[in-house]
């Protein structure tokens, strides 16, 4: 099963992204301008704001530049693994993936976890890492595979793994 790349959205959602990271790095720098001020609750929530925002903003253009700039397909389902190229280098075998599809309130994601050795041999993106930690946080599947440039929902790339390996519970 082969999934191709649609690399237009990512390359659209990149500029944005990278605009998010500028507007973070200014409320940053305004911020640091305030704090000799007389208002230094503001100027730190300010700074912390621009923070948050820049971080943010370079892990999805990270995510993003990863989907932008694959060449060939982005996903291939196979009877010996999942190749996501925008995740791993390397294929994950399936006896190390669980995975399900997840409803978070707006929309749908497929989420898995992969267990170790496949896990370090993967050679896991650190966009795929950083999010990751924000999925642990919620008591999620640490990985996503991510719809964004395939064209394909969350749910029908989880009707094609289901050919593989059926979802956990």
């Amino acid at each position: 099963m082969i999934i191709p790349n649609r690399p237009l959205l990512p390359r659209l959602l990149l500029l944005f992204w990278v605009a998010e990271i500028a507007v973070g790095l200014l409320f940053a720098a305004a911020g640091y301008e305030l704090l000799g001020q007389a208002g230094n609750g503001g100027a730190a929530v300010l700074m912390l704001m621009g923070v948050v925002l820049a971080v943010v903003g370079a892990v999805m253009a990270g995510h993003c530049w990863r989907s932008a700039r694959l060449a060939g397909n982005a996903i291939e389902m196979t009877g010996a693994g999942l190749m996501d190229r925008r995740l791993s280098a390397h294929p994950i075998p399936w006896e190390a993936v669980s995975w399900k599809v997840i409803f978070n309130g707006r929309s749908y994601a497929l989420q898995m976890d992969i267990a170790e050795p496949a896990r370090s041999a993967a050679a896991i993106a650190w966009p795929a890492r950083a999010l990751g930690v924000f999925s642990r946080m919620l008591r999620q599947p640490e990985f996503n595979v991510a719809a964004l440039g395939t064209a394909m929902t969350a749910e029908e790339i989880g009707k094609r793994m289901a050919g593989f390996k059926p979802p956990t519970a």
